[in-house]
């Protein structure tokens, strides 16, 4: 049978619609496997960088405070790169060593140091400490006084409880419950029984602070071959003084230098025993008038279970000191080099720190 154009013409479309739907469904059977693994794959993409639940307490961003909002105003100043300067006497610091000071002039004018820069200082090196200072028998700390120096008045800017006598009076009191003994420089001698009383109190354990003229008086005889008088005496007032080596327990909260105030014709100190005391402060204008060349101007030695601290120079503010002034207080701790060491030392002894 012979077909007419018309039946031609619909069978061509027939056909090229049904070539249509098959290209068609071929694309579809290869094309959704290939879609599907790449949604799946974008999608482990996606779950790997979501961020971790952030907590009810935001973390704070570096360099931001969790505990304060920064001001809008402190924005600049939180980019500057300088190093903060460190302020003494700033709220509940705890100091375990010296502070790094550079070598200045001498003070040309005494500063003003109130007791409360002394019981600030001490709070502020000796937190633990200070808290049982009002509770601390007096029986504990001993000073036995003299003319020159007044270990009591800066024990009482301390705030620190004390039981004071005479160097006669001394002779008969009982040492058995003391840790600290501080002797005052002065032109009265101890006897020879209460020589060897305060040697048997360093030898139990027992700590003693002398000062000045008493190296001559007491020390070389009660301690014989560590350290004695070599017969030179200062020149003038006012020495510059740096710490020697390092010390945790003698160097806290001192400064590393500093002005050394003293009175005229002190006891220059000479060392004999080399190995066992140690040099705590020395001043190179001190040692260019010492025959020894040293310049020392503190040392401490152990001796028995105890130790010897002795220090050219006065506990106290110094004779020529009215009211509350203080020649040689360094402005980084408000109160002097040598009393910074001292005290120290007696909060060593009251503690029963080892040195």
């Amino acid at each position: 049978m012979t077909e007419t154009p018309n039946s031609i013409l619909a069978s061509a479309k027939a056909v090229g619609l049904i070539r249509t739907a098959l290209v068609l469904l071929l694309a579809v059977i290869f094309c959704i496997p290939s879609c599907l693994g790449s949604d799946a794959q974008s999608g482990d993409v996606q779950l790997k960088e979501l961020p971790l639940p952030v907590p009810a307490t935001a973390v704070p961003e570096q360099g931001q405070s969790p505990l304060r909002i920064p001001r809008p105003q402190e924005s600049q100043s939180s980019q500057n790169t300088e190093p903060p300067q460190r302020l003494p006497l700033q709220g509940g610091v705890k100091y375990d060593g010296p502070i790094e000071t550079p070598r200045l002039a001498l003070p040309g004018r005494a500063s003003m140091a109130p007791p409360k820069m002394y019981r600030g200082w001490l709070e502020q090196t000796h937190p633990a400490f200070s808290l049982q200072t009002s509770a601390m028998e007096e029986d504990r700390l001993v000073v036995i006084s003299d003319k020159y120096d007044q270990a009591e008045r800066t024990l009482e800017s301390l705030n620190l409880n004390y039981k004071i006598m005479s160097k006669k009076a001394f002779d008969s009191y009982d040492l058995s419950a003391a840790q600290v003994v501080i002797i005052d420089c002065g032109p009265n001698n101890l006897s020879w029984n209460a020589g060897i009383k305060i040697r048997d109190f360093v030898i139990r354990g027992g700590y003693l602070l002398t000062t000045d003229w008493m190296i001559d008086r007491l020390d070389q005889h009660v301690f014989p071959g560590f350290i004695c008088w070599n017969g030179a005496t200062n020149r003038v007032r006012m020495y510059e003084a740096s710490l020697v080596g390092k010390h945790p327990a003698l160097f806290r909260h001192a400064v590393t230098n500093g002005a050394w105030k003293m009175d005229i014709h002190c006891h220059l100190i000479r060392v004999l025993n080399k190995e066992k005391v140690q040099v705590l402060v020395a001043s190179r204008e001190l040692a260019a008038e010492d025959p020894d060349g040293l310049g020392a101007l503190a040392v401490v030695f152990p001796f028995g279970r105890g130790y010897v601290m002795h220090m050219m120079a006065h506990f106290d503010r110094g004779q020529s000191s009215k009211n509350y002034s203080l020649d040689d207080a360094s402005p980084a701790i408000g109160i002097s080099l040598r009393q910074a060491v001292a005290i120290n030392f007696v909060v060593a002894g009251l503690s029963g720190t080892k040195l």
